[in-house]
């Protein structure tokens, strides 16, 4: 009786049983080998006795509950155990194994890396020892996934984050935005390092955590068989609106998010861009300190895009610490106080746009046009030796059907000494046009963003 499968299989094999044998007994011309006694024909099958069934099912439930409760136990011992053995020992051990590697990783980062990343780090431990509350605070944050081969998602990330602020995480897909994101809200676990949201680690108190943060998943996970006005309704309550507010304040984010005309409709039928308001929205709604957002802007309109921007702006002014994963330089510099240009898991870049602007600004970027000809080929090597005596430095960006561009340091070069030398060069190498412009962020992002790309390492050295 100690097996639930043998319980509930006796138990269906006694009721049949049971049926069959008061059937027969009933017609008027019975079998001769058939025992119609009273026992038979009178039990109660759900009794105690000993043709009932009552004890097979009190065992089978008993033993049921105590077979699910022992394999939850030991799913969580395992899970614990996984953990365990992942973090302390095997951890441990890629560490000693990789020993080598990582100083030689550490002259490329020291040579390579920024000192903003580092200034920040340093911060962070200061803090740590003065036991300062912040609404976001990682130290030295790591995450490994041990396949074949291993597989380094994240690499010891410091970061500080606000309250009023907005920050920004940069970086092309496979940087390890989302990663980070998924360790912030305790859908992975760390293997390394210390996060702690409003002082309270994600690692001793998820739930408090999680009660305390708003977050937009880079997935759409809404439920479709429900309309956009029901599934916000079911959220507000979730979030302890009062009932007789909470009409107007889904309508309110209905409004904001541009949604009003399709709130009545199943989410199944919205569309890719519809679900992301959606889904931001959901971030958005309660009382969270922290919003997390992973790339909200998805596949919106221009015109849902400028009302979340003001939304965001919004709550940022209302004390609300949010971070945003994008892949837009615009939208970060649009809304972010500050941000970080993430690369292969670690921070590259750190600091407020303008602070990158004067930080990195110092190239000018040089498109020319050749006129075409017979000659073409031996005009493009004259123009392109005179650039290089000219501008000491500069570098080809593009070469392609007589359109030549260069990235030219700027530094100890004027403009008017540049529209000198091209209105010269203008007339020596039939110089079709030209254009000089300072480099753009969007031009830093993708150059840092690229820096497994030898152009990019070249452009590297030059910022």
């Amino acid at each position: 009786m100690i097996i639930p499968n043998y319980n509930f299989a006796i138990s269906l094999s006694m009721l049949f049983d049971d049926f069959e044998v008061k059937r027969l007994c009933a017609k008027h011309f019975r079998s001769a080998y058939l025992n119609c006694s009273k026992p038979f024909t009178q039990n109660n099958i759900y009794s105690f006795g000993e043709h009932g069934i009552a004890k097979f099912l009190i065992a089978f439930a008993a033993m049921g509950l105590f077979y699910l409760l022992l394999l939850l136990s030991l799913e969580i011992t395992f899970w614990n155990l996984k953990n365990f053995v992942l973090h302390n020992i095997v951890y441990n051990a890629y560490k000693k194994f990789i020993k080598f590697q990582a100083v030689v990783s550490n002259k490329v980062i020291k040579k390579y890396g920024d000192e903003d990343t580092e200034n920040e780090r340093k911060k962070v431990l200061e803090l740590l020892q003065t036991l300062q509350e912040n609404p976001v605070l990682l130290k030295e944050l790591t995450k490994i996934y041990f396949k074949c081969p291993v597989v380094k998602a994240v690499r010891n990330i410091s970061l500080v984050v606000n309250k009023s602020e907005c920050f920004g995480l940069l970086g092309l897909n496979g940087a390890g935005k989302t990663t980070v994101f998924k360790m912030l809200t305790g859908e992975e676990t760390t293997t390394s390092g210390t996060v702690l949201i409003n002082g309270i680690s994600i690692t001793e108190n998820i739930r408090k955590v999680r009660s305390r943060i708003g977050h937009c998943p880079q997935s759409d996970c809404v439920l479709s068989h429900m309309t956009g006005r029901e599934l916000l309704i079911m959220y507000a309550r979730l979030w302890g609106v009062p009932e007789p507010s909470i009409y107007k304040y889904v309508e309110a984010f209905l409004c904001s998010m541009c949604l009003k005309t399709h709130a009545d409709e199943f989410v199944y039928t919205y569309s890719g861009k519809s679900k992301r308001r959606l889904c931001t929205a959901i971030a958005l709604m309660g009382k969270p300190s922290i919003i997390f957002l992973d790339e909200p802007l998805a596949g919106m309109d221009p015109i849902a895009r400028r009302l979340l921007w003001d939304t965001i702006t919004w709550m940022c002014k209302t004390g609300k610490t949010i971070i945003i994963a994008s892949h837009s330089m615009r939208e970060c510099e649009t809304l972010c106080t500050r941000l970080a240009i993430m690369v292969k898991g670690r921070f590259t870049c750190l600091g407020s746009p303008q602070h990158l602007k004067n930080k990195f600004g110092n190239i000018y970027t040089l498109t020319a046009k050749i006129k075409t000809n017979t000659d073409e080929d031996k005009v493009e090597e004259e123009f392109k030796e005179f650039i290089k005596t000219t501008f000491p430095g500069s570098m080809i960006n593009q070469d392609c059907q007589g359109i030549i561009g260069y990235y030219i340091p700027s530094q100890e070069i004027h403009w008017g000494k540049v529209f000198r030398v091209l209105e010269e060069a203008k007339i020596l190498f039939h110089v079709k046009d030209y254009s000089v412009r300072q480099i753009t962020l969007e031009q830093i992002f993708l150059t840092v963003a690229n820096t497994d790309k030898m152009e990019s390492d070249l452009l590297i050295k030059l910022l």
